[in-house]
């Protein structure tokens, strides 16, 4: 993936995950961004690495929200059989880092 689309996905990212009042397509939008970012970390500098941590933090602060959203279009179960997620793409597992959540809480 070129530098260019890298630092656009970031963007994306990063300004998307500070909107938890999406709709639950912006949702999908965002964790499919989030999953292509994935197959690029290894191409990530030390300056997007840690951007890429800092909006994953504040993806995790505003799940419950995002798992909100989802819920209004589709279950989690099936956009990740639809999307064809990965098990280590945890950020589509909106119900269990809900759960996580409000356990810790």
């Amino acid at each position: 993936m070129g530098e260019v689309k890298r630092e656009t996905l970031l963007k994306s990212y990063t300004i998307g995950v500070q909107h938890p009042e999406v709709s639950g397509f912006e949702v999908l939008e965002l964790l499919d961004t989030r999953s292509k970012l994935a197959r690029s970390e290894p191409d990530l500098t030390d300056l997007e690495r840690e951007a890429l941590e800092r909006a994953d933090a504040l993806f995790l602060d505003n799940v419950a929200r995002f798992y909100e959203s989802l819920l209004q279009v589709t279950s989690p179960l099936e956009a990740r059989r639809r999307a064809k997620v990965p098990p280590s793409h945890w950020w589509w597992y909106l119900e269990k880092l809900a759960r996580a959540e409000r356990v810790a809480a």
